[in-house]
């Protein structure tokens, strides 16, 4: 559960983190042997995709918080090219996963949305979901 009008930085950076360690656990659940938890792009970049799922080829990032969901959105994308890079095989997807109410102002704008229209120009299939407060 996110917390809510709390302004601890640290409280909020510990719920954050464990509420995405649930979710990559919760996905592990549904098949180990399809999806890859924290996948390491490359040992000297310290890098890793939160979740890669081996039968789509598809990374899946979540920022639980949608603020600096911008700064976070791009680095993601980033991590997928060096990924391709490094490797025969590619991811063809990516799934960006944030909290709505920050990361929609930011995100669905035309700069964003013009990049993703670049990047389907390349192979790579960007997509961003959103998540609500529950």
């Amino acid at each position: 559960q996110r917390l809510r009008d709390n302004n601890n930085v640290s409280d909020n950076t510990r719920n954050a983190q464990a509420i995405a360690k649930a979710w990559r656990s919760a996905v592990h659940t549904i098949d180990p042997d399809r999806y890859q938890i924290e996948a390491l792009v490359a040992p000297d970049l310290d890098q890793k995709i939160d979740v890669l799922d081996t039968e789509t080829n598809t990374a899946y990032e979540f920022k639980v918080s949608g603020k600096n969901a911008t700064g976070e959105f791009y680095k993601d994308v980033v991590k997928v090219i060096v990924w391709n890079q490094k490797r025969k095989k590619k991811l063809n997807r990516l799934v960006f996963i944030t909290e709505e109410e920050w990361g929609r102002k930011y995100l669905d704008t035309p700069m964003p949305r013009a990049y993703i229209d670049y990047l389907a120009t390349h192979g790579l299939e960007v997509s961003v979901a959103y998540v609500r407060h529950g």
